[in-house]
């Protein structure tokens, strides 16, 4: 039966890795190539290439790419890297000759279309493609094997990698001139809104609080925790340095609405009662990911 259920949700997984790496392709054939928006990572690359050689296609640019780095990051960073990264990495590009070839078939035409347009929807489409591939475990490698290179044997951290190599890629696509000042911003402004709509995409459905109660009726708290909600509850010593008293302080990790009745629950066991609630970007475990 695990096994089954094992089975089951990683093909989920590859499923919608597949179906990620779809949309982040779908995004970059009919928007950012045929409009010479240079972005960051190896996509960017390829539209650079493209337009200095004239006819070369981009996606064979991608694939030579990522089949170099995946070789790199296989020398460097391990098999298990490799393995993690391979699918993703040779998908991206055979995605984009096939929506390349449709985009042909149907001659289509996104360069008449306003930039404004053009960088909210392929920033949309290419954020929530790659926010559901990272969120099933899956990438589409590129500069991603590099950022690890850096981290590992650097300790750069990954955003400041990012920002380097990206901007250094776009910063190139306006000193080439394969894009105009306005064009420079647009990728700026897509790079920044997709980052955004990846984010939104990787953490969405965690809307979880993770709440701190210190109060004199903890014991009868802890019940109603336990008790009303089904939920754990770690307490922990703690020492108030103005008062120098011990108490007890609970833990526990509750739905945004399991939170706002536990609230008023407290409130009404313990006006005097001190809690706050942080937002917890993930939380696994039992009754979260697993009953």
């Amino acid at each position: 039966m695990e096994r089954k259920k094992d089975f089951k949700k990683k093909l989920k997984e590859w499923v919608n890795i597949i179906l990620g790496v779809a949309l982040a392709s779908f995004s970059f054939s009919f928007f950012l190539n045929p409009n010479d928006i240079v972005i960051g990572g190896v996509s960017g690359v390829g539209i650079l290439l493209k337009n200095l050689i004239s006819g070369y296609d981009p996606a064979i640019t991608i694939l030579i790419l990522n089949a170099l780095l995946l070789i790199l990051g296989l020398i460097l960073l391990g098999k298990d890297f490799f393995l993690k990264t391979a699918f993703g990495s040779l998908l991206f590009p055979l995605f984009i000759g096939f929506f390349d070839f449709i985009y042909e078939i149907l001659k289509a035409d996104t360069t008449t279309l306003d930039m404004v347009l053009i960088a909210l929807f392929a920033a949309l489409i290419m954020g929530v493609g790659l926010g559901i591939v990272v969120r099933n475990g899956g990438t589409t490698g590129g500069t991603e094997v590099l950022q690890k290179i850096f981290f590992r044997f650097f300790h750069i951290p990954f955003s400041v990698s990012l920002f380097i190599l990206d901007g250094l890629i776009i910063s190139i696509g306006l000193i080439l001139k394969v894009m105009d000042l306005q064009t420079f911003l647009y990728a700026i402004v897509f790079t920044y809104l997709s980052g955004v709509a990846m984010d939104t995409v990787i953490f969405a459905g965690f809307n979880k609080r993770a709440v701190c109660i210190v109060s004199d009726k903890h014991e009868e708290i802890k019940e109603i925790i336990l008790k009303n909600f089904e939920r754990g509850v770690t307490g922990i010593r703690v020492i108030g340095e103005y008062s120098r008293q011990e108490k007890k302080m609970l833990l526990c990790v509750l739905s945004s609405q399991e939170y706002f009745k536990l609230r008023t629950i407290v409130e009404s066991i313990d006006r005097n009662a001190f809690f706050f609630a942080v937002r917890a970007s993930e939380v696994r475990g039992e009754g979260f990911t697993y009953e």
